[in-house]
């Protein structure tokens, strides 16, 4: 038995599986209306993702979280994409996941708002929720998770390419780091 074990190990180290790794990375529930988005720093899409949502009227505010003028950055692009400025907070302190959680969650605790929708990369939705779903817990707010749409992340479901496979192998990494750092 232990011997199929690690002959399992090898097989999937050495010939990873890759569609189905970077399938359990992407986390995407159905979007439904909610007081405020939370829109992570990184890729640009997210921000343009994010102000498609508050224009289809999922919500009415829109949490910009990243490092310093990243956040500003994105709040810049959203108003371009038809957000109204006085329905944006900006958070530019945030220098991870993690720190995007703790510095929304203190928004959104001082605005009351009950429920959001936090909006990331696909690949980068899987390490989100487990970072949320810890930060925020007891806290009664509702939490649903949306990724973008026009990332260009493993579009072939394959993960066939090259940069494809990259991202799924950093982000496991991080997952793995989460894991024991924070928990």
């Amino acid at each position: 038995m232990g011997f199929l074990f690690v002959l399992m190990i090898f097989v999937i180290l050495t010939h990873p599986p890759w569609p189905l790794l970077a399938k359990l990375l992407v986390v995407d529930d159905r979007p439904e209306a909610v007081d405020v988005l939370i829109t992570l720093g990184g890729d640009s899409e997210r921000e343009l993702y994010a102000a498609e949502l508050y224009r289809l009227g999922l919500a009415s505010k829109i949490i910009m979280s990243g490092y310093r003028s990243a956040a500003g950055k994105m709040a810049t692009r959203a108003i371009q994409a038809g957000v109204q400025e006085q329905d944006i907070f900006i958070e530019g302190k945030s220098e991870s996941t993690y720190d995007n959680a703790v510095n929304s969650k203190k928004i959104i605790i001082e605005q009351n708002f009950k429920s959001a929708i936090v909006v990331s990369s696909p690949y980068h939705m899987r390490r989100s929720r487990l970072v949320f779903e810890r930060v925020f817990r007891n806290t009664g707010v509702k939490l649903l998770y949306s990724s973008t749409k026009d990332s260009g992340f493993n579009v072939d479901g394959q993960c066939k390419s090259e940069v494809d496979r990259h991202i799924v192998q950093r982000e496991y990494i991080k997952l793995a780091y989460y894991w024991f750092r924070y928990w």
